[in-house]
């Protein structure tokens, strides 16, 4: 039985929503039930063999009774069984597992159904994975009738969207987990990172940033959700320099912050266009926050099997990465300016660069790394 014209493209669209948004589930599970004259819908993930739910998503329960049915009524489930032991997809209806007198007399209808005005149910597992079942369930009043064949063949149709939706929320739960973890490890850094759209709004920010913001100690604020300078002449500057890197006027550039040493680097961001199927991309700003104070090291082994760097190289980027200007760099190591810009010309050489600020770029993009070479940050 095809799905009616009227209803499919609402249900398949608000299925597909919840998967990518669980919190919208019940707008799926609402119009489901009213489909199939139904006072409430559910979806949840419980355990084959045990009596767990692990997630549940319902419409038109009574609060406590789904409650009580997690933590309690699962275990009295006349259903669950049943459904286990069907063939995966296969829709079942009350009326077929246990007769009406013996359901109401059951712990299952009074905790559960009496409390939601249900009597009768359909629904299947859609999913399986390992001890882990993913089920959809319909349920009404008594004086509607238990659900026919015609109606069991009809929530059928759902299944394989809901496999899908089902295979759609583990990639989205992976990705989510993957994000956690790559925020955790920027948030490690040493110094901030902030991405930002071309008009400079912030879309994301570390730890540090975060710090740097809240305390003012750098004169960094948020307005309107856009990094701000609060020196009206720095901000005048910090502007310029974010919209040269923005219109591509210059793939990076550094901004000094007043007297303390610390430095904005703005650099151009390519990533993929969310909104896009077929590869386009929209260009966004990464900006770091440099500070003596807080210096970044240099993967020593990671840089000498990269770009075949010396030791003497090396600390000169651990110099650099820090916010020192050359001259401070000859001071810091104790060595002439010409030996320091002789280091630097053969480090761009061997990076494959032409500009400090492009080998800055490249350094915090890709070589500095969280502590792997014995260092303590």
């Amino acid at each position: 039985m095809p799905l009616a014209k009227s209803t499919a493209p609402d249900l398949l669209e608000s299925l597909y929503d919840g998967a990518m948004n669980p919190e919208r589930w019940p707008r799926f599970l609402g119009q489901l039930a009213a489909r199939f004259d139904g006072g409430t819908a559910s979806l949840r993930i419980t355990d084959i063999e045990k009596p767990l739910v692990y997630t549940s998503f319902t419409q038109g329960f009574d609060a406590e009774a789904n409650r009580r049915y997690m933590e309690e009524s699962v275990a009295v489930d006349l259903f669950r069984d049943a459904l286990s032991a069907a063939p995966l997809g296969t829709t079942l209806a009350s009326h077929e597992v246990v007769s009406d007198r013996e359901f109401e007399r059951s712990a299952h209808y009074q905790l559960v159904f009496r409390p939601n005005g249900n009597f009768y149910a359909m629904g299947a597992q859609f999913e399986r994975q390992a001890s882990r079942a993913a089920h959809i369930g319909v349920h009404r009043p008594r004086r509607a009738g238990p659900f026919s064949r015609s109606e069991q063949r009809e929530l059928d149709i759902f299944y394989p969207h809901l496999k899908r939706a089902a295979r759609m929320m583990q990639l989205m739960g992976e990705f989510e987990v993957a994000l956690g973890q790559a925020r955790a490890a920027l948030d490690c850094l040493p110094y901030g990172v902030w991405l930002m759209d071309r008009k400079r709004r912030c879309q994301w920010f570390n730890a540090v940033a975060e710090e740097a913001m809240q305390t003012h100690v750098y004169g960094l604020g948020l307005s309107g959700e856009r990094l701000q300078l609060q020196d009206a002449m720095e901000e005048s500057r910090w502007r310029s320099v974010s919209d040269r890197v923005s219109r591509g006027e210059n793939s990076a550039d550094v901004m000094p912050l007043g007297h303390s040493g610390a430095t904005l680097v703005a650099m151009q961001y390519r990533r993929p266009c969310a909104r896009a199927l077929m590869g386009s991309e929209e260009e966004a700003l990464l900006v770091f926050l440099l500070d003596p104070e807080r210096p970044v090291k240099p993967n020593a082994q990671r840089l000498h099997t990269l770009y075949g760097l010396t030791q003497a190289e090396i600390r000169l980027l651990g110099e650099l990465l820090r916010g020192y200007e050359l001259s401070e760099i000859s001071a810091c190591l104790n060595l002439s300016i010409h030996t320091v810009r002789a280091q630097l010309k053969s480090v761009m050489r061997k990076v494959g660069v032409t500009r400090q600020v492009q080998l800055i770029r490249k350094l915090l993009m890709v070589c500095a790394a969280l502590p792997s070479d014995g260092g303590a940050h």
